[in-house]
């Protein structure tokens, strides 16, 4: 009987600890690049999603790890490495990282009325962190600042939910 007690409990354990690994949200480390501040931003630099450019000439960046994670809770890190701009992080899912997103070219930001926004992070202050949790589906998603200027300049990544 005791021997069957500690399969049994032994089972339990291991259902459990299984259990567990299973549904961990899923942790996604974020942060925010610009190499040259504001400098040259009052004209689209045509480095946004979909539009092909060459993004070695990119001012500013959104870097995630890992790129791919996992369906369920997903819980973001963005960390702003900036020196001096404040930035922000919006998350919305898309169909394909080679549409373009809609542009407002007068305000030099991503019409966010065209896109849905799953979650964001505003006003993330230089050198500082904040996060947000989503729960999330398969798909694709992308990340980007949409102050003025910075999507253009190359400050958006995807990633991809499985």
């Amino acid at each position: 009987m005791l021997k069957l007690l500690k399969r049994v409990g032994g089972l339990l354990i291991i259902t459990a600890l299984t259990a567990t690994a299973a549904y961990a949200e899923a942790v996604v480390q974020v942060t925010l690049i610009d190499k040259a501040g504001t400098a040259g931003l009052s004209k689209p630099m045509k480095l946004g999603m979909g539009m092909k450019g060459d993004m070695k000439t990119a001012r500013m960046a959104v870097n995630v790890n890992p790129m791919v994670v996992s369906r369920g809770t997903v819980k973001f890190n963005v960390t702003n490495l900036a020196s001096e701009l404040v930035h922000e992080v919006i998350l919305a899912e898309i169909n394909d990282e080679n549409q373009k997103l809609a542009f407002d070219e007068a305000k030099n930001i991503v019409d966010e009325e065209s896109i849905q926004t799953l979650g964001q992070v505003a006003e993330i202050a230089p050198s500082k962190s904040a996060s947000f949790t989503l729960n999330l589906k398969p798909g694709k998603y992308i990340l980007y600042c949409n102050y003025g200027g910075h999507f253009m300049a190359g400050m958006w990544t995807v990633m991809k939910v499985e």
